[in-house]
């Protein structure tokens, strides 16, 4: 099924995971190039934070070679969104609530991403791999894509 970026947003802010997931392969190079707006490649953010779990499931499983700090996991300004929130992003969509809701989850998915590593490290895989697959950061993993899909179908 081929679908068009305006369904693959559309699918995603209504939290439709499982069709955007499947749909996400099949989105084009010229499709993805409309996903660049306001400074941000909406497509490229989503699935950067998308494939955090791929690499923390990895990290608790013990089979990645990656050395996580949490340090630096849990803070929001070092990826390539956080660096567009705190600045463009703020400067342009700082006026509407959902870019707020945005800042807000995608501040809290850095904060569990760490938790999870931090779980790891201190011997607690069990309790690392529920917060992976079906805990706060499961959560807040599904609200920063469906917040970002909502900021691009608004400002669209």
């Amino acid at each position: 099924m081929q679908m068009g970026l305006f369904d693959w947003f559309k699918a995603l802010s209504g939290g439709d995971e499982k069709s955007a997931a499947s749909a996400s392969a099949s989105l084009t190079g010229a499709i993805k190039e409309e996903a660049a707006i306001k400074g941000l490649d909406f497509v490229a953010a989503i699935e950067a934070h998308r494939k955090w779990k791929d690499r923390l499931a990895a990290y608790v499983d013990g089979t990645s070679g990656e050395k996580l700090d949490q340090g630096v996991i849990c803070r929001d300004d070092q990826c390539t969104l956080g660096k567009w929130i705190y600045g463009e992003g703020l400067a342009q969509t700082g006026n509407l609530p959902t870019f707020h809701q945005v800042k807000a989850k995608h501040a809290e998915f850095h904060v569990n991403a760490g938790q999870v590593v931090e779980a790891v490290q201190s011997g607690h895989q069990d309790n690392a791999h529920k917060m992976l697959h079906e805990g706060s950061f499961a959560k807040s993993s599904r609200d920063v894509q469906t917040l970002l899909s909502r900021l691009y179908l608004e400002i669209q």
